[in-house]
């Protein structure tokens, strides 16, 4: 050890690095950064839009400091130097992922364990079948809470080295040092993740780790040794990969007389007999179960053998636990510990024991070691007669057309009641089809106003050009909604949006009957509209405040669209469903293609005179703020986008658009 120690002393006075910590201090995260040469440190990540400048750090001597009361989930960050000159990922975070741009952001899970706050190393994907050792001798250790240390026991070696994933499987990179008494030790020192290894012995022998933690498949017919490193709670540890494998979801096919149907219903604790006309499962406690589905949500309504308000207040969960086609992590056991029959992601949970005072349910996302984490998003539930909840698509991340699997628990007093136990097969409506009643082609190349708008300067804009640039429009007509499908040139996701993309801003306004309002919505689009407009959309890839539908009068209805995104296809669709729109006058439509900023007027990046880090450049300054804000546009046939654009007139009126006629 003593050979350790100096070794591990050499390497610390040697290596120049900048040392960072992440830790919790009362109900913050307090994220430090030594970086004494920086003028202005900012703190930027997914819990801020990156944002250069939301969250300065503070200079507390060598040190750069802030904290940051953030909600249990999973966040990416990086610290930004001297405004952005230089961007730099967390030496010490307890994960990394890939920035998109050739480096690594680093990252963190703040999850809920016993009421308390917790960071720990998000899951790491492995793609290959890993067999977990359960024959081994202990022979991983830390060492000052920086050094991996492994033991390799070869009596007759005459020197080893270590190879693997950690240094391009160098042969002769990693020497290891012998403790005399035939054991090797490697000493390591590694950022969090997954890493496979094999020891070289006298340059020429090519030999496994019999006491890894776990083993994967070498390619050649034998097997390496795999193991993760990662922090909890300022730790460093080491061991076998925590995650699970990825399994095949076992597929549940449903009697025909007993198909999850499309219903109407309403979350209120009654148990109507439309919400009764669709699949039924019976069980004791759980005595009968109705689940049906409609565009947007699931729908799951227990009965019990008694009123459902008579077991508020007791030691009593009512769980629905679902999978998604592209969940991150899974679970096998319930929160009781129950194993199910597949792998699970999501769990929505209504506790009786505090239902009188909170009156709604929980949302948990798997941590992949069977604990879950609390989430921010909210469903709709009711508990009176019966228990009801909704279940929406969309912060399970499923897309119309796709299938889940449900499983529904009831747990008295910690013993579970699962229903039914080979779980539920629901088929999302393929909304994404239909009849198409318009389809618009625009020019390509045209993502810059009326001619004059060019990128920001930073990075995440890459290749600057085509993010903003709508080419095709079209749109279908189904029984239940209207389809808007918006293709652009180009679609990436540097800030890691949940919808797919990052930069794209789409507004929409419908004219579908006499009157309505010739202004936009909010500010922040700096255009008019000829003919007044009766509905708005707006869609961005943060669906929890930048997605809209209102009338004209100002009144909001969240339910009335749904959208996703094809990235590969760099296709938006947005669905607006029939039902809240009045139609008498036909269909027009304005589509309007802007960039999202986060801290921008409606979510609208601004444009200036001269392009910055994070502003379109361009701008007429003698339009005295008049000019649009609007990077493309669809025209009528035989109409210029430039000429429209430009049509405002200097301190006195927007630009003046013109629908395209849907239907």
């Amino acid at each position: 050890m003593k050979k350790i120690k100096f070794f591990a002393l050499m390497v610390l006075i040697l290596s120049v690095l900048s040392l960072a910590a992440l830790k919790i201090e009362g109900n913050k995260v307090v994220f430090t950064f030594n970086y004494p040469q920086a003028n202005t440190v900012h703190l930027a990540g997914t819990f801020n839009n990156w944002s250069t400048n939301a969250n300065p750090m503070r200079r507390e001597g060598d040190l750069w400091v802030t904290e940051l009361e953030l909600k249990p989930g999973t966040y990416q960050y990086k610290f930004v130097i001297d405004g952005g000159k230089v961007w730099k990922e967390d030496p010490d975070a307890p994960g990394y992922t890939d920035d998109g741009f050739g480096g690594k952001n680093g990252v963190f899970t703040l999850a809920l364990k016993d009421d308390q706050l917790v960071i720990v190393a998000p899951a790491t994907e492995i793609k290959e079948k890993v067999e977990i050792n359960t024959e081994r001798e202990e022979n991983f250790y830390i060492e000052d809470n920086t050094y991996v240390v492994i033991r390799f026991y070869k009596p007759e070696a005459r020197y080893v080295f270590i190879a693997g994933s950690f240094n391009n499987w160098s042969m002769n990179d990693t020497e290891c040092y012998s403790s005399g008494d035939g054991w090797w030790e490697a000493v390591l020192e590694l950022t969090p993740g997954v890493y496979q290894y094999k020891f070289v012995v006298d340059g020429k022998d090519w030999l496994f780790d019999p006491n890894a933690p776990a083993f994967v498949d070498d390619g050649f017919g034998g097997k390496n040794g795999i193991f993760e490193v990662w922090k909890e709670d300022g730790q460093l540890k080491v061991g076998a990969p925590r995650v699970k494998q990825e399994e095949e979801p076992a597929k549940v096919e449903l009697p025909k007389e007993n198909t999850v149907k499309s219903v109407e219903y309403e979350i209120d604790g009654k148990l109507s007999e439309k919400e009764k006309s669709t699949a039924i499962f019976t069980g004791s406690t759980l005595k009968e179960i109705y689940v049906a589905r409609t565009s947007t949500a699931a729908y799951v309504a227990v009965v019990l053998d008694k009123p459902a308000r008579d077991y508020v207040g007791q030691n009593v969960l009512f769980e629905v636990y679902t999978d998604a086609p592209k969940m991150t992590a899974s679970n096998r056991k319930t929160s009781g510990g129950t194993i199910l029959s597949k792998p699970v992601g999501f769990r929505f949970s209504l506790n009786m024991r505090t239902w009188q005072t909170r009156k709604r349910g929980t949302f948990f996302a798997a941590a992949g070691d069977d604990s879950w984490i609390l989430q921010a998003n909210v469903f709709k539930s009711a508990v009176d007669d019966v228990v009801e909840i909704e279940i929406p698509y969309d912060i399970l991340g499923i897309k119309s057309g796709e299938n889940f699997n449900i499983y529904i628990v009831c747990s008295v007093d910690g013993k579970d009641e699962v229903l039914p136990q080979e779980g539920i097969a629901i088929k999302t409506p393929t909304m994404l089809s239909g009849n198409v009643i318009a389809k618009f082609a625009d020019k390509i190349g045209d993502d810059y106003g009326f001619g004059t708008y060019v990128y920001p300067k930073d990075p995440a804009f890459a290749p600057y050009k085509g993010l903003w640039d709508i080419t095709e429009v079209t749109v279908l007509e189904n029984d239940e909604a209207y389809v808007f499908s918006i293709k652009f040139a180009e679609m990436t996701n540097p800030w890691a949006s949940p919808k797919g993309f990052s930069h794209q801003l789409v507004n929409i306004y419908l004219d579908t009957k006499a009157g309505g309002k010739t202004s936009t919505y909010k500010e922040g689009a700096r255009v008019q509209f000829k003919e007044p407009w009766d509905y708005f959309i707006k869609v961005a890839g943060w669906p929890d405040d930048r997605i809209v539908f209102a009338t004209a009068d100002g009144k909001e209805i969240p339910e009335a669209i749904i959208y996703e995104a094809d990235p590969a296809d760099k296709v938006i669709h947005i669905i607006v469903f029939k039902k809240y729109l009045e139609v008498k006058t036909g269909i027009k439509a304005y589509i309007l293609s802007l960039s999202q900023d986060g801290y921008g007027t409606d979510h609208i990046r601004p444009v200036s005179k001269d392009p910055t880090q994070w502003t379109l450049g361009g701008y007429p300054v003698d339009s005295k703020d008049f000019a649009p804000y609007v990077l493309d546009t669809i025209v009528p046939e035989g109409q210029k986008q430039e000429d429209i654009l430009k049509s405002y007139v200097p301190g006195q009126s927007y630009a003046t658009l013109i629908p395209i006629v849907v239907k």
